[in-house]
């Protein structure tokens, strides 16, 4: 018998930015987000803050693109929807009329995520957290 996946809304907003430190600026500015660094090299991730706590992320261009898999070549915002199961709740995406567009990716430490898009094309992720 297959399980269905339990969803609890969107736990996770990530920023695809064309330009990071402005970005960063920006959101700080407007609405009080501070970011921290993340990774280095070419594909740097920063944790987007509210209050000292994780709230999302922000990741540039990555090199020899000018587009993310999620849409580009502008920037935008992807909200991660949490499931226990982020492999069935993409492959039941793409048996829907949607498609998987990035993963499901294990990130060490971080959780399974996947980027899917709807039958209508709008895009959104799935999240898994790892545990502890």
């Amino acid at each position: 018998m297959e399980t269905q996946a339990t969803h609890t809304g969107i736990i996770w907003s990530e920023l695809m930015s064309r330009d990071p430190e402005a970005s960063a600026k920006f959101y700080e500015e407007v609405v009080g987000l501070a970011s921290v660094p993340a990774g280095e090299g070419t594909d740097n991730y920063w944790i987007l803050l509210a209050d000292g706590q994780p709230v999302g992320g922000m990741t540039g261009r990555h090199a020899g693109t000018d587009v993310w898999p999620s849409g580009g070549p502008g920037g935008h915002w992807v909200g991660y929807f949490s499931t226990d199961d982020v492999e069935t709740a993409a492959s039941r995406a793409e048996g829907l009329g949607g498609g998987v567009l990035v993963g499901p990716l294990d990130i060490t430490g971080v959780g399974t995520v996947a980027v899917v898009r709807d039958s209508d094309e709008a895009v959104f992720g799935l999240f898994r957290p790892s545990e502890g």
